[in-house]
């Protein structure tokens, strides 16, 4: 019988010792009884990128095309971000198509206030840091730049068309 209290003792102990820090309490019975309980939620990091506009290439003296547009980048909190693309093309290449056998390769660049960094498929580009921390639309402005560029070799080299194609950002916390 000593030996059922003992292990009984035991678990209890072990029980307690493994248990949360957190713990309601149960008040007494009574003209008036006391409880508590302790609240405890996780916010997750979040990010954002808005105020994107379509890229509508020129034609450059040197015989490239190239176009950008603006857009607002926001992370809640501290912390840096990371930014990935990817195209329209076959694998998710920056191409442009006419929709028949013409494409158009074209480089990206991303620039968050740090410089411009250029962007390779599929391949996240890490360590951003100058997201707008206060508000997820920037309050209506900009903290960004996306740059599209086809070189002279690959513009002059593509069939007469129309060539369109999409880019896609993600935007994540690290």
């Amino acid at each position: 019988m000593q030996r059922t209290t003992r292990l009984g003792a035991l678990l209890l102990a072990s029980a307690v010792i493994s248990s949360p820090l957190f713990a309601a309490t149960d008040g007494d019975q009574g003209s008036s009884s006391t409880g508590t309980t302790d609240i405890s939620v996780t916010k997750q990091s979040e990010v954002k990128i808005s105020g994107l506009n379509d890229i509508a290439l020129t034609v450059q003296g040197d015989g490239s095309a190239t176009g950008s547009t603006t857009a607002c980048i926001y992370r809640n909190g501290t912390g840096s971000y990371t930014v990935t693309a990817s195209g329209s093309g076959a694998a998710s290449a920056f191409a442009l198509t006419d929709g028949n056998s013409g494409v158009m390769p074209y480089s990206v660049t991303f620039d968050d206030g740090s410089g411009a960094a250029a962007l390779t498929k599929n391949t996240a580009l890490t360590g951003l840091t100058n997201a707008n921390t206060l508000s997820s639309s920037c309050n209506g402005g900009t903290n960004a730049t996306i740059e599209v560029t086809v070189s002279t070799a690959d513009f002059s080299s593509a069939p007469a068309g129309d060539y369109t194609g999409t880019l896609t950002l993600v935007i994540a916390p690290e």
